[in-house]
C-alpha cells in the first residue's frame, strides 16, 4: 500500500476516532461514589447562596456541626482500627477472620452513622422552601459531573476536619451536605450518600 493512501487512511480513522468520542455523553459520577467528605467541606460558602433564614440557619449549623463529628470520630475510629490490623498481621498467629470481623463491625457502625446523618439532613431538607430546593438539585447535578470530568477528587483540607476529598464548587468552594443535599458519609465504600434524593 502506497505511503500517501496509508496516511490518508490513519487520518480517516483518527477523525472517526475523534467523531465516536466527540458522540459519547460525559460520564456522571455515580451517586453511590458521592460522600460528606467530599461535601461537606463546602458547606459554609453553599449556605451562603441559600440565602437561609434564621430558622433554617440554626437548623443548618446543628445539622453541620454533628456531621463533622460523626466524620471526626470515623475518623479516629479507623486510624485506630488500621493500627490494630497493622499489628495484627504482624503477628505470628494471624486470624484472618478476626481482622475480617473487625472490618465488618466497622462497615456496619458507619452505615448506621449514615443512616443518621440522612435523617438529620433530610430534616434541613423539609425546611427548605422550593427554589433553595432547586438550588440544592443544580449543585448536587454540577458537583456530580464536575468530579466525573476532573477524573478524580482533589485533596483539600478542611478547616474544622482532617484532609477531605472534594470535587470542587463552580465558585470555588460552596456548601453542601445540607437542605437535601446533606450527604452522608460513603467511606464503607457503597452507601447511598445524598439525603435529599
Amino acid at each position: 500500500m502506497p505511503v500517501s493512501l496509508f496516511s490518508a487512511r490513519v487520518r480517516q480513522l483518527g477523525a472517526a476516532l475523534v467523531l465516536s468520542a466527540a458522540a459519547i455523553p460525559a460520564l456522571a459520577l455515580p451517586i453511590m461514589d458521592m460522600h460528606l467528605e467530599d461535601l461537606l467541606p463546602m458547606a459554609p460558602d453553599f449556605k451562603k447562596e441559600l440565602n437561609l433564614n434564621a430558622n433554617q440557619q440554626t437548623l443548618w449549623q446543628q445539622t453541620e456541626s454533628r456531621s463533622r463529628q460523626v466524620m471526626r470520630e470515623r475518623q479516629s475510629r479507623r486510624l485506630k482500627m488500621q493500627d490494630a490490623v497493622t499489628n495484627a498481621l504482624a503477628g505470628k498467629q494471624v486470624e484472618l477472620r478476626d481482622l475480617v470481623g473487625v472490618i465488618d463491625a466497622e462497615t456496619a457502625t458507619a452505615a448506621a452513622e449514615e443512616k443518621q446523618m440522612r435523617e438529620w439532613w433530610l430534616t434541613v431538607n423539609d425546611a427548605l422552601n422550593e427554589q433553595q430546593r432547586q438550588q440544592v438539585a443544580t449543585f448536587l447535578s454540577e458537583q456530580m459531573m464536575r468530579v466525573a470530568d476532573s477524573g478524580s477528587r482533589p485533596v483539600t483540607r478542611d478547616k474544622d476536619d482532617a484532609p477531605a476529598k472534594t470535587g470542587g464548587h463552580h465558585h470555588g468552594a460552596g456548601g453542601a451536605g445540607a437542605g437535601g443535599a446533606g450527604a452522608s458519609a460513603g467511606s464503607n465504600g457503597g452507601s447511598v450518600t445524598i439525603p435529599g434524593m
